[in-house]
């Protein structure tokens, strides 16, 4: 209740909360929790070490539930993520994430009537339906959607953890059935046998079926550069970011949800969306025809889902000469006169936001330099550049837009394509990567691997005092996501 003496929250509201409650099983257990010591606050401090990289390292930006999974045992970790329990024996109670009772445990608003929750025999249908609707009670009652939205994000968010940690301890329990002989003897050889020969033993393998995991991710960048090997360098490299103002959103938001508050939804939303444009591009050859494709989905820690495709388009469609790209890629402000739809588009999804000597603090900077080199020289035609990226046609029109309080030109306009930008509305970044740099393309956007941060865990008042030589844990940072699968 302490929690609550400087926000506005209604005493009728908790009294109500409080009544039902009365009907969980658990609701004596979580009374006498006052009776306890307090358990000592933990203060969680995400680093930013220019020294890492960036792509994966980035700090969020957005205002939403995550979960900081770190990569094996570290000791700078105090406390275990299982629940302990006190009884009135004296003795305490360790329930681990697998538990029926856990969920019931951690999210009782979620859970009033203390049933089960997620637990490794949970059968598909009757449970689901029985959990589903337990979750609705108190926002039938009460309307309390916004803290449904944030209670039931935490949940998805934990839920994910606790699945894939079980399918991490199936894969240390049954390694034989893994057949995970065929992963050690002669690689341990190669590894470490000439510099660490003690250290040639038995593996504990992670089989290429765990998504995400390292095995699997090299199989799938294998099969990517096969592609190439087989088709040739890619062409076009395709960034399409979720735009929360899409109707398809708005209309479908409760009162008082922001985008934000519905990752299902703007997930579902944005996948329809990119359907659509491998439609548009795959089988409608908007392009040309394509011989192959490969992208990835990410949750970027700005809260938004998107996407990074690369296209191989068929050998007498293939871009090969820089007067071609301007059939593919635009990198300047349309003609407002005629085309106001457009130039009102381009202004506001693809124009980079004001930095150097307009905003030195705007977050793209690095040691006073913007690190996607804007705002770009003025250019009469397009070429291919000396580091075998394109310099797209920016000419000295005299078009201007107003973008934050600040007049941008041509030289802060992101490369685009008008067909794509005016159906999907919403930030879509075409280039054009036949050059020998196309490479680049695979390390640095489709295989980067997932989002990472560094962390310092202090209890108490340490926080006072970090010390920033330590070490900071690498961990898996994992955003509330939505119902398709997608690679971190």
């Amino acid at each position: 209740m302490a929690i609550f003496d400087n926000a506005d929250v209604c005493e009728n509201t908790i009294k109500l909360l409080m009544d039902v409650m009365k009907k969980n099983p658990y609701d004596e257990l979580l009374r006498r929790m006052h009776d306890f010591p307090s358990i000592e606050d933990v203060t969680l401090q995400i680093c930013k070490n220019a020294g890492v990289d960036q792509r994966n390292y980035n700090n969020p930006t957005a205002d939403q539930v995550a979960v900081i999974w770190i990569e094996g045992n570290n000791s700078n970790i105090p406390y275990d993520r299982n629940i302990m329990l006190h009884g009135s024996d004296g003795k305490k109670h360790i329930i681990k994430h697998y538990f029926g009772c856990y969920d019931p445990l951690q999210y009782p608003l979620l859970f009033p009537s203390g049933e089960n929750g997620w637990h490794q025999n949970i059968p598909k249908f009757k449970d689901a339906r029985i959990v589903l609707e337990s979750q609705h009670t108190i926002v039938n009652q009460t309307d309390f959607s916004s803290v449904e939205s944030i209670l039931q994000s935490e949940q998805r968010v934990d839920m994910y953890i606790k699945l894939e940690t079980t399918r991490l301890d199936y894969c240390r329990n049954n390694q034989a059935e893994l057949r995970s002989e065929y992963y050690q003897g002669i690689v341990d050889n190669i590894n470490c046998g000439k510099t660490r020969g003690h250290e040639i033993g038995k593996r504990i393998v992670l089989p290429a079926s765990f998504i995400e995991g390292p095995r699997d991710m090299r199989k799938r960048y294998l099969d990517v550069m096969a592609l190439v090997r087989r088709f040739g360098k890619p062409d076009l490299f395709i960034t399409m970011t979720c735009n929360p103002e899409w109707k398809e959103i708005k209309e479908n938001l409760i009162r008082s949800q922001q985008p934000q508050d519905r990752p299902d939804l703007t997930a579902r939303v944005f996948r329809s969306k990119f359907q659509d444009l491998k439609k548009e591009v795959i089988h409608k050859a908007a392009f040309g025809k394509v011989s192959a494709y490969a992208y990835v989905v990410e949750f970027q820690k700005r809260g938004l889902p998107h996407i990074h495709m690369l296209i191989i388009l068929k050998q007498e469609y293939k871009i090969n000469s820089a007067d071609q790209f301007d059939d593919y890629v635009s990198a300047e402000l349309p003609q407002k006169e005629n085309n106001s739809r457009l130039f009102n588009l381009v202004v506001k999804h693809m124009m980079h936001r004001p930095c150097g000597y307009l905003n030195k603090t705007n977050s793209c900077m690095i040691n006073g330099q913007c690190k996607s080199h804007y705002p770009r020289n003025f250019c009469e035609r397009t070429v291919q550049g000396e580091d075998g990226y394109p310099i797209y046609r920016r000419r000295n029109d005299g078009q201007t837009a107003d973008v934050r309080r600040a007049k941008l030109t041509n030289q802060w306009v992101v490369p685009y394509n008008p067909y794509l930008l005016m159906r999907y509305d919403c930030h879509i970044n075409v280039k054009v990567c036949s050059g020998l740099t196309a490479v680049n393309y695979l390390y640095k956007y489709i295989y980067k691997g997932h989002d990472k941060v560094a962390v310092h865990i202090a209890s108490g008042n340490e926080v006072d005092t970090i010390d920033e030589i330590k070490k900071f844990p690498r961990c898996k940072m994992v955003i509330r996501t939505g119902s398709f699968v997608a690679n971190f």
